[in-house]
């Protein structure tokens, strides 16, 4: 973006729209959906000409963008980076201390005065600054009553590649269509009694796709039942993308049925993680895949493990996604029991930050439109503030394939009852037998980092596995912490590139 001479506040509110692709959460994971999980506090009157004290957020901090923009974040805000230019970070300092606004504007050179009360109420707008006596904070109240009940169906436990990573012990049981049925039935029956306008269906595994056929007749009664109970309904398929039969392919594309495939890197850097049973290499069939489906229309969400395996592939499976306008997410490899024979998989924290540097030089050098903020932070995201990591045991519920709940698809086997009799729902939410999913403030060394809202704390299971503890902070807050502001830089090259501010 070429200055016009006028002081620069862009914000993403400035970019067109980003055609649906806005990643709010990890696909393969039980992330919030919901966008009004946190209410802003009612909007102080514009700054004006009085005695009344303002000050920059607390907590804001300020990212070189180039030389001459700088990102600004609120930690304690509602999300956004916000980009400024020389003259507006002039402004935006001007309140570093508590400061009137006339005498903030009479601090200025002449110039800078000229542009004063435009950006200072863009500023105010956007939560940058605020009354001295009255800091913003984000307001969680209500945040149970969210806008979307998530329901993983693990519709088989069967699965044609062996992943050293995965959580489950595979078998050969199909989920059956009675099961199925039941298991909607129940999760439905959940979200009207609990309150929620819609749901949203997972159908995973295992791999999804060797149940090809259930999935369709069981999206089909899905539509049925929610629609017959005046509920939304969105859904899901989670992949490994190495074969989607037609049938699925033509529901996929027709049904408005997401899609999310693994992908692990190019070429190598996939295969030396998820070979087939018989550990034959899967890249050119989930490549294949990706082309045909991309025939149909249908883009794929692309989800990248990150192990010590293939931390050096990371940044060319961006590039694959990006060079094909796909979105993607960044997950780090959670330790599990299945897993604990592969030594070679636990990445260290420098491995891990390099790698995902190197990801993030590819994402600058290919900006998409839409925003990566919800999608390159593991378990966190920058989108918007949030007490909980995920949904597990609030908005969130994991049906096997014998019909049988539990808490977190990661802990798929600790089952709490089953969908024939129970509440599923009410089950996850009233056990405190299986992992629990604390609020950030309960997590010790976590209460005063002024990150604490988008980390969350990182993944509940993952941080019990190395700590025994669900009440502390994650085990990659070294590395969350050194790559949000990286991250926000990214944001705001975004917005200088595709940002057309009014």
């Amino acid at each position: 973006m070429q200055s016009d001479g006028h002081a620069v506040v862009l914000s993403g509110a400035d970019v067109g729209g980003d055609g649906g692709r806005l990643v709010h959460n990890c696909e393969d994971c039980a992330c919030e959906v919901s966008s009004t999980s946190v209410r802003r506090a009612p909007r102080q009157p514009a700054p004006g000409e009085n005695d009344d004290v303002w000050v920059s957020g607390r907590n804001v901090v300020e990212i070189p963008v180039d030389d001459a923009y700088s990102t600004l974040f609120n930690p304690l805000g509602h999300g956004g980076a916000v980009v400024v230019d020389a003259a507006a970070r002039r402004i935006f300092r001007g309140f570093a201390d508590p400061v009137t606004v006339p005498a903030a504007r009479a601090a200025l050179d002449a110039a800078t005065r000229a542009e004063f009360h435009s950006v200072v109420n863009r500023l105010h707008a956007l939560e940058m600054i605020e009354p001295a006596d009255s800091p913003v904070r984000p307001d969680f109240s209500g945040s149970d009553r969210g806008e979307m009940l998530t329901a993983w169906l693990h519709v088989t436990n069967d699965c044609n590649l062996r992943c050293p990573y995965c959580y489950l012990a595979k078998t050969r049981e199909p989920m059956d269509e009675a099961t199925g049925r039941a298991a909607i039935d129940a999760v439905v029956a959940s979200a009207v009694r609990h309150g929620f306008p819609a749901v949203k269906m997972k159908y995973a595994g295992g791999e999804a796709t060797l149940n090809a056929d259930l999935v369709v007749t069981l999206h089909a009664y899905a539509k049925e039942v929610a629609g017959r109970n005046g509920l939304d309904l969105h859904a899901t398929v989670l992949t490994n993308g190495v074969m989607v039969p037609p049938r699925l392919a033509a529901a996929l594309a027709g049904e408005d049925i997401k899609v999310m495939i693994s992908l692990d890197g190019v070429g190598a850097s996939h295969d030396v993680q998820r070979p087939s049973t018989a550990g034959k290499p899967s890249f050119r069939m989930v490549e294949r895949t990706i082309a045909r489906l991309a025939q149909l229309g249908v883009a794929p969400h692309l989800s990248i493990t990150i192990t010590s395996r293939n931390a050096d592939g990371v940044a060319d499976a961006v590039r694959f996604a990006l060079d094909r306008d796909l979105t993607f997410s960044l997950n780090f490899f959670r330790d599990n029991e299945c897993a604990s024979g592969f030594d070679d998989l636990r990445y260290e924290e420098q491995q891990m930050i390099a790698a995902l540097r190197a990801a993030f030089a590819v994402i600058e050098e290919r900006l998409p439109p839409w925003s990566v903020l919800g999608t390159v932070l593991d378990r966190g995201q920058l989108l918007q503030p949030r007490q909980h990591s995920c949904g597990v045991g609030r908005d969130y519920v994991v049906v096997d394939q014998h019909g049988r709940v539990a808490k977190c698809h990661m802990e798929i086997e600790r089952t709490l009852g089953d969908v024939f009799r129970d509440d599923p729902l009410e089950l996850v939410r009233s056990d405190t037998r299986t992992v629990l999913n604390l609020a950030v403030e309960e997590k010790e060394g976590c209460r005063d980092c002024s990150w604490r809202y988008w980390c969350s704390g990182g993944c509940s299971v993952a941080t019990f596995r190395a700590t025994g503890r669900f009440d502390v902070k994650s085990p990659n807050c070294h590395i969350y912490q050194a790559i949000y502001p990286e991250v926000l830089r990214l944001e705001g090259l975004r917005l200088l590139k595709y940002a057309r501010p009014s």
